[in-house]
């Protein structure tokens, strides 16, 4: 604890530090209690204030007395009755000092001081004063000493409880943090017990050792999850501890018991949408859930889940509801609008963009702001899309009226090159300034990006070496040029590049799924193809484009009912036109021309440059 300086500025100079304390023990007379402080009231600081009208307690006043007689006169008038302080003299003059300490930066001193009058006067007011001033000085191991003292005298006070707990965590103690979690637990009332105990995993964070920190959990909530009320909310935290921790099996497992115990609790559908990605199978709790009792905070959890799996049109059905329920949701409408834009959904998409212009526009204090960027960027790509640039370039400009945001000098530059200015466009990318490390890679991605819908595939290519040249060994880069390198028909430097990003990411979908696909079209090494397709999909269940490559791969293998009906899956969740021309071509084999017709013939109109439906045209050569 630091020492520093004298004691100096009060209105009564204090000749020596034991001159002071020695007035602690000059005894008052009982008659004599003091009523007032002695000090001008602006000398003393706000802490000390505190300190004194916490220590007014109805407990310790003593009864007003009252006048005997028949007269008016003899009748004293009952306004608020007064509670006194439980502050004796010597408590006062000791606290005192202790603010003077604190406030010349004796901490030592003054922490010495509130600990001892504390404990004398079982004050949880003081205990806290005491475990602020070590923490303000750093000293972790007396502010615990005060949280425990704190508990010792008052085994049922709420805050003393989480304050140890608190410490213990900052101190990294983790080993002896369940027996406090637990006492500020059954503290605490039993109507917050079940959001308390689902807020463990959240609140344990802190501890990078995931695993300690899942074990953490279950010691804490072992006595819940036994029988001690709140079962289901312990057996929940435990899931989500194991979920965080990465072991999916021990948290299906945890989850199983918190859905015997109620399958409609909030918290157990929202730890199994996060399963949703290991464990498949628990998307039908969150169904059956939806089913029986629906809540919005389930479907927006899930909606992200269906999203982030590349189900959009599942996504924009639970986005739907829950805009129908809160029409002024933000997050469910700016969501909900980005997922309309995928799907070609422009009417509906552009509506609720204006209507988030019009909340941003009368919001009020309070309510949650609204990312006018990402809603002017949206609008841009609606005007793209029906082709009306100069629209486009007016949202973009509105964006970002600085012009400095790469993303959004990506869409002017994809303008620019629907006007053929490729030149300029690349121009306007490579003039940005990189504020950022990873800046340089954004910009290389978004130029090859432009040469790639141009069809440019060497001029992307070296874009895309020269960036892998600059930033070795970045993922994404190297999936880029591995994708381009396909295209141009380069299959070794492909499979180079994709095994180089799994090396990187073992359970990258996106990588997995790229190299199984291309094998399969290739029509080469297909039990591996099998093998990369399959593990893409534990990690993306029922993603439309992983879903494409196993279909595509099942007609590879001469499966065409599976292939057909797998694709059509796929279909269902995306009107791709990749995906709608590998159905034509199964439709055509089968005999089913007029129906391979329709399908070649809708993907064309969805995407007439498709090189996949280009390819199967050319090959077959169907009358469109």
């Amino acid at each position: 604890m630091p020492r520093m300086g004298r004691i100096t500025g009060v209105s009564m100079r204090l000749r020596t530090a034991a001159l002071v304390r020695s007035a602690l023990s000059l005894p008052l007379p009982a008659a004599r209690r003091p009523t007032a402080t002695p000090w001008p009231l602006g000398r003393i600081t706000a802490g000390l204030v505190m300190s004194l009208g916490a220590l007014a307690s109805p407990a310790l006043a003593a009864p007003a007395p009252e006048v005997t007689g028949d007269s008016p006169a003899s009748r004293p008038l009952r306004g608020p009755e007064v509670v006194n302080s439980a502050m004796d003299a010597q408590l006062f003059y000791q606290l005192l000092i202790g603010e003077i300490a604190a406030r010349d930066g004796d901490l030592g001193t003054a922490y010495q001081l509130y600990l001892e009058g504390a404990k004398r006067q079982r004050s949880a007011q003081l205990f806290r004063k005491a475990v602020d001033i070590a923490l303000a000085g750093r000293a972790g191991e007396q502010a615990l000493t005060a949280a425990r003292a704190w508990r010792t005298a008052l085994p049922q006070d709420r805050d003393a409880a989480e304050f140890s707990a608190q410490i213990l965590m900052a101190l990294g103690r983790y080993d002896e943090m369940a027996e406090p979690v637990r006492a500020m637990l059954r503290n605490s009332p039993p109507e917050a017990l079940p959001g308390l105990l689902t807020g463990l995993p959240r609140s344990f964070l802190r501890i990078s050792d995931r695993q300690r920190a899942a074990q953490l959990i279950d010691e804490t909530t072992e006595p819940w999850r036994s029988g001690n009320g709140a079962q289901a909310a312990a057996w929940t935290a435990s899931a989500e501890g194991w979920l965080m921790a990465g072991q999916p099996d021990k948290a299906r497992a945890a989850l199983h018991q918190a859905q015997a115990l109620n399958a409609d609790e909030p918290a157990v559908a929202l730890v199994a949408s996060e399963l949703m990605a290991s464990h498949p199978d628990t998307e039908a709790l969150i169904t059956a859930q939806l089913a029986r009792k629906p809540q919005d905070v389930v479907r927006l959890a899930y909606a992200r889940r269906l999203i982030a799996g590349g189900r959009l049109a599942d996504g924009a059905r639970q986005l739907d509801a829950v805009v129908a329920n809160q029409p002024d949701n933000v997050t469910a409408l700016m969501t909900l609008a980005a997922v309309q834009v995928e799907l070609r959904q422009l009417a509906p998409a552009e509506t609720h963009l204006q209507k988030l212009l019009s909340l941003n526009t009368n919001r009020k204090e309070g309510q949650p702001t609204i990312d006018t960027e990402t809603v002017y960027l949206l609008l841009a790509q609606v005007a793209e899309l029906r082709k009306k640039p100069q629209d486009a370039d007016q949202w973009l400009r509105m964006a970002d009226p600085q012009q400095a945001r790469i993303k959004i000098q990506t869409a002017r530059a994809r303008l620019l090159v629907q006007q053929g200015k490729m030149k300029e466009a690349r121009q306007l990318l490579r003039q940005m300034p990189e504020t950022e490390p990873r800046d340089g890679v954004v910009k290389a991605q978004a130029e090859a990006q432009l040469l790639k819908e141009a069809q440019a595939w060497p001029d992307a290519r070296l874009v895309l070496q020269q960036a892998n040249q600059r930033f070795p060994d970045d993922p994404d880069l190297m999936y880029e040029q591995a994708m381009v390198a396909e295209q141009i028909g380069l299959f070794d430097e492909m499979e180079t590049l994709l095994r180089k990003v799994l090396m990187i990411r073992p359970q990258d979908a996106s990588a997995l799924n790229a190299l199984g696909y291309s094998l399969a079209d290739r029509n080469v090494r297909l039990p591996e193809a099998r093998d990369l397709i399959t593990r893409a999909l534990a990690q993306r269940p029922k993603d439309p484009f992983i879903t494409d490559s196993l279909g595509w791969l099942l007609y590879r293998e001469g499966d065409l009912p599976q292939a057909l009906k797998v694709l059509s899956e796929a279909y269902e969740q995306r009107q791709d036109a990749d995906i709608g021309a590998h159905i034509g071509e199964v439709l055509w084999q089968q005999g089913d021309k007029a129906g391979a017709v329709r399908y070649w013939k809708d993907a064309r109109q969805r995407d007439p440059g498709n090189r996949t439906l280009k390819e199967i045209l050319q090959r077959l050569k169907p009358e469109l």
